[in-house]
Formats: C-alpha cells, sequence, structure tokens
C-alpha cells in the first residue's frame, strides 16, 4: 500500500502528518510512505532523521494579500509544481493522496483528484484550525473524504462529499511523555520549582520572547518558578542568555529550539504559547493548561478562534498580543502558577478537549478509502 502526503511550510501542517505517518508505519508494515513539501520548510529539516519516509520537495510558494509581483511568481510555480507532481505521483504510484493543508498540498491533491477519475488513486484533506485555510476551502469541493479538527468547521465545507470529525493528530511521544527527574535535568531545570514553558510554535516569536526578556528582573524575585522560553528563530539566544548571565538570573533557560518538545510539556506546570491548532492539539491531549496569545496576522484570525473554542470549555486563558508587553503577561503567568486549584481545573478541561486518538481515527477513515480504490 502506498500513501502520498502533502503539505507542510510549518510545523503546524506537518506535524500532524508525521503523526499520521507515525501511525501509519506502526499499524501496517506493509506501507509505503513518501511526503511532498517545500524544500525551506520545516520537513526539509526534519525529514532526513525518518529514512522510512521518501521526501519529494516541489517548487511552489503561497499567495500573500497585496503583494502582485509575489502572487505572479506564485501563480508560474505553480504550473512548475503541477509537471513535478504529475512525475512523483507516476513514479510512486500512490493509492491514496492525503493533504494536511497550505499551499504546498494543493497541487498534489488536485491533481490526484483529477487523475483519480481514471486511475484508483483516493484523495483526501484534513483541516487543522477552527477556521479552514484557502487551499482546504478550495480542494474540499474535489476530494473523496473531508477529516477535520472541530465540529465547528463543518458548515465552512459544506460542499465536500463526506465530512468527518476525527481531531488533529499530534505525535505518540508527547503521550508517552513522563514527568521525570532526567527531563528536568535535560533542561537544566529543577524539579522543586513550577515550570513554565514559553514558546512560539516552530517559526518563535518575537513578542513573546521579548515579553519574558523585559520581566527577567521580576521573574527572579520568584525563587519557586522557572521559566523555559524557547525562542525559535526569532532572536539570537546568546544575546538573551548573555543578559540574564550579566543580571545573575538562574531561574530563565533560553533555548533556540527543543527536539525533544514532548518531555518540555511532560514537566510543565502551565504552557505559554500562540493559538496554532498543532500547538492546541498537543495541549489539550497532555491536558496542559495555557495562556495562550494568538498571532494577529494569521489568516482569518484562525488562531483567535482556536482559542476560543478552548477558553469557552475554560481550557486556557486567552491574552491579546497588544497586552504581553507592559508585563501583563508575567504578572498573569504569576498569578496562575500560584493558584493550583485553577491550575487543575483547567488541566482538567483541557484534557477533556483532547483527540489522544485522532491519528487512529484518521487511520480508520483513510483505511475505508484505501479498500474502495482496489475495488
Amino acid at each position: 500500500m502506498r500513501i502520498l502526503i502533502a503539505g507542510g511550510g510549518t510545523g503546524g501542517h506537518f506535524y500532524p502528518a508525521l503523526a499520521v505517518m507515525e501511525e501509519f508505519a506502526k499499524c501496517r508494515r506493509e506501507v509505503e510512505l513518501a511526503y511532498v513539501g517545500t524544500r525551506r520548510g520545516i520537513e526539509a529539516r526534519i525529514l532526513p532523521s525518518y529514512p522510512w519516509i521518501s521526501f519529494f520537495p516541489i517548487h511552489v510558494r503561497g499567495l500573500q494579500r497585496g503583494n502582485v509581483i509575489q502572487n505572479l511568481y506564485a501563480i508560474s510555480l505553480l504550473v512548475v509544481s503541477f509537471v513535478e507532481m504529475l512525475t512523483v505521483i507516476l513514479r510512486f504510484r500512490p493509492q491514496i493522496v492525503i493533504g494536511m493543508g497550505g499551499y504546498a498540498s494543493f497541487p498534489a491533491v488536485f491533481l490526484a483528484s483529477l487523475l483519480g477519475k481514471i486511475v484508483p488513486i483516493r484523495t483526501v484533506i484534513h483541516e487543522q484550525n477552527a477556521v479552514a485555510g484557502l487551499t482546504n476551502r478550495i480542494l474540499a469541493r474535489f476530494v473523496d473524504k473531508v477529516l477535520i479538527s472541530y465540529p465547528q468547521t463543518k458548515d465552512q465545507l459544506a460542499v465536500a462529499r463526506n465530512i468527518v470529525v476525527t481531531g488533529n493528530p499530534i505525535r505518540s511521544e508527547f503521550l508517552l511523555a513522563k514527568r521525570t527527574r532526567a527531563a528536568y535535568e535535560c533542561f537544566g531545570l529543577s524539579p522543586e520549582k513550577r515550570t513554565v514553558l514559553v514558546f512560539g510554535g516552530s517559526n518563535g516569536s518575537l513578542a513573546l520572547t521579548n515579553a519574558i526578556r523585559k520581566a527577567r528582573s521580576e521573574i527572579a524575585t520568584h525563587k519557586d518558578m522557572q521559566i523555559l522560553l524557547v525562542t525559535g528563530g526569532s532572536i539570537d539566544t546568546s544575546v538573551i542568555e548573555s543578559e540574564l548571565v550579566e543580571a545573575g538570573i538562574t531561574n530563565i533557560v533560553v533555548r533556540k529550539y527543543i527536539e525533544r518538545m514532548a518531555e518540555a510539556f511532560a514537566i510543565a506546570d502551565l504552557i505559554v504559547s500562540r493559538a496554532g491548532a498543532t500547538t492546541l492539539a498537543e495541549i489539550t491531549s497532555c491536558g496542559k493548561p495555557a495562556v495562550l496569545v494568538p498571532w494577529g496576522g494569521a489568516t482569518d484570525g484562525h488562531q483567535w478562534e482556536n482559542a476560543r473554542v478552548l477558553n469557552d470549555e475554560q481550557a486556557c486563558t486567552i491574552v491579546g498580543e497588544n497586552d504581553i508587553l507592559d508585563r501583563r503577561l508575567t504578572r498573569l503567568i504569576e498569578q496562575m502558577v500560584k493558584d493550583e486549584q485553577g491550575l487543575n481545573l483547567m488541566a482538567r478541561n483541557s484534557m477533556r478537549m483532547g483527540s489522544r486518538h485522532a491519528a487512529s481515527s484518521m487511520l480508520g477513515e483513510i483505511m475505508v478509502l484505501v479498500e474502495g480504490a482496489r475495488t
């Protein structure tokens, strides 16, 4: 059985795809897996560590509102990407093509949906966000099945022939990681202190990073609390580390990127992050209380909508981006860390919303189509 998955560019599209591929590999020994993505996205950096997944990079770019030159270039690349995808499909001969959203998934899924009228190829898309992205809104009318993370998304994809709510899959390591002394030591943290994990997704967040930097002296006064700050590519971590050393601050640990993110989640008593769909799937599946700072630049305000879904169930606290730089964010963190009862309630609500079996649910829905493709 040959499965081709397309998407990428950011962790929000790639990591759910990786979770699905891991589920296929675990449950179906005879499966052959391939991934279509970009040359510059996170997939190009991560996939070399997975030799059992074939990687086919294509030339493709997303559209940018108001940027005519960039959009003309993106349209010209789309023609190139269709030729590349035809070559990939003829070479790999997939039985099913799965799009995980984002511009990198469009040429693969659209071409496969056309070819599916004459050869036995089935197509699926998965939408991670509460607000469906442009690519998936276009593809929904052409594919055999649409899988979504939130029931609220159904109305936005009403043109689809078949919609199923599966949740958003996360990597199994998040479900298996434990709070151990070794995990604390891995990050240079103390098991005796409350731990707050602050990060901005796979690309980092300069706003969150600067909010912690500006409040470092205040954070240092709370000896029973420690911050694990993940900057991504937002800033040179050596600059922050120098600031902390010079000020004698030891309860803020800085990392540019964390490969073992599941362990960071396991030891976190509170998570402060953006509101990307995959991040929220990881937070809820791990049952973690969270402060969410939605990124205002997200298309169609989808991070705000993602966050509101959790907030309606009292599984998080939402803070606007304009409110985090005057130390309101750190004051909120301090209040929440001290409120153990409140943290526990939020954690229970978060766990209740988690879709811990989303990957297996997706696999089941996909296998129905695979069997149909064989007949």
